[in-house]
């Protein structure tokens, strides 16, 4: 009776040991596919979250930069010779009461370098390496350096090429 009892012993707790292997793998089976599912969702969606941020950040720029669709927006610094040139032949030829301008000045402003970084990005242009005197125009150009912005601001306010000279006599250059 005692083998009887042995061998009993023996094979349930063989069922037994061969039960918990099979829960055992089918649990790392179930984890196994749970990571492979998560891995495939966070890997997957890495690209559309780009698409949309870029979507969105287009979206931004536009909102941001258009204030209206006549409106130029320039950005200049405070202590930026060539920025004070513009802001000076600005002034001279009354172009703000001939042309919706918004000034922005953006060495002390952060939200307003930011949103020149974006200006210049959706032009295409290496955001790192722009400065100012810098005019985004309500055709979503941006013109940069003296000799372009007075250009265009003269041609928009409709003066002739004679006109869009600075004090001086002689157009400014960067």
């Amino acid at each position: 009776m005692d083998n009887f009892r042995y061998s009993n012993c023996v094979v349930v707790s063989i069922l037994t040991i061969k039960t918990m292997h099979k829960q055992t793998f089918i649990t790392i089976i179930l984890v196994l596919v749970i990571i492979g599912l998560l891995s495939f969702v966070a890997f997957g969606s890495k690209g559309k979250n780009k698409d949309t941020t870029r979507v969105q950040n287009n979206q931004n720029i536009s909102e941001t930069l258009a204030i209206s669709e006549k409106t130029s927006i320039f950005f200049y610094g405070n202590t930026c010779p060539h920025c004070e040139d513009v802001e000076e032949w600005m002034k001279e030829n009354k172009i703000e009461e001939k042309i919706e301008i918004v000034k922005k000045e953006v060495y002390d402003d952060n939200a307003n370098a930011l949103e020149l970084s974006r200006a210049a990005k959706s032009c295409g242009m290496d955001a790192s390496s722009i400065g100012v005197p810098f005019l985004y125009t309500p055709e979503g150009k941006c013109l940069v350096g003296t000799p372009d912005i007075i250009s265009y601001l003269g041609n928009k306010a409709g003066m002739s090429n004679d006109n869009q000279e600075t004090k001086s006599g002689k157009e400014t250059g960067l």
